[in-house]
């Protein structure tokens, strides 16, 4: 795994906060237990999914599906779900979140995202949260020649991507406050560098434990993809893009489509 890379914002906030803290990568075990926390309550990409889930049959597949805030609303449909992610750790939240909601049709699955080989053939698979931009070029034609093997005749794949902007760098700022019983915020940063062709996202995470500041940074490096270009890896790995449509968000200002494809 290469070394995680800070945002300047990030790096900043660090240097005045803790020189001397550690940097681990946010898709680790303890950077995504912290993602997890952020995300929790967000319901995005949710009513998309179950929209378009609701119009197939048979068992689903979830790529990617880190502590389970999409497979939980999955399950909603009434079909088996096999949940895949790279996490024991988040594998082992999404079992303990499924048996306290009494869900038993969910099934957490260790594996790689861009190469599985399940032996079977499902109806609705899905890739969200643009969780396909942790992955080079090379890992997502691979990850495409695999969800084609899988997707059943009248099968759906759904992956969400972000709607990129060429010809600009960006960067944000997001203050994320955590539930906790003392102060807790996370600072996230991006700055998408198009030159480079990557993202480059940062935690930063400050809370009181016992009277003491206690900060914590994570941060990873994706990649950028465009839509137009995305769909066009679609077409060569032999998926056909069926619909492309906006999701639509509850707070805050995020470009992301939903990309629905067959065989």
């Amino acid at each position: 795994m290469s070394e995680p890379h800070l945002t300047r914002s990030a790096a900043q906030l660090l240097a005045a906060l803790d020189p001397d803290a550690t940097v681990d990568e946010l898709y680790g075990e303890r950077g995504s237990e912290i993602y997890d926390a952020m995300t929790a309550g967000d319901d995005s990409e949710v009513r998309e999914i179950l929209r378009a889930g609701s119009r197939t049959r048979g068992s689903i597949l979830e790529l990617a599906c880190g502590g389970g805030r999409l497979t939980l609303p999955l399950a909603r449909l009434g079909r088996d779900v096999v949940a895949l992610d790279s996490s024991p750790r988040m594998l082992e939240m999404l079992e303990a979140r499924a048996r306290s909601a009494g869900v038993d049709r969910i099934h957490p699955l260790l594996g790689d995202m861009s190469s599985f080989d399940l032996e079977q053939e499902f109806g609705l698979i899905v890739l969200a949260t643009t969780s396909v931009t942790l992955l080079p070029e090379a890992a997502r034609r691979t990850l495409f020649a695999a969800v084609r093997r899988h997707l059943a005749p009248d099968g759906v794949f759904l992956i969400s991507v972000h709607a990129v902007e060429v010809g600009r760098t960006r960067a944000g700022t997001m203050l994320v406050p955590l539930s906790s019983g003392e102060p807790d915020v996370v600072l996230l940063t991006e700055e998408v560098n198009d030159a480079g062709g990557y993202r480059d996202v940062s935690v930063v995470r400050v809370r009181r434990s016992q009277g003491e500041l206690v900060t914590e940074a994570f941060a990873s490096r994706v990649h950028l993809i465009e839509e137009s270009g995305l769909r066009e890896e679609l077409h060569r790995s032999g998926l056909v893009v069926d619909d492309v449509a906006a999701v639509r968000f509850t707070e805050g200002v995020r470009s992301v489509s939903m990309i629905a494809c067959s065989r």
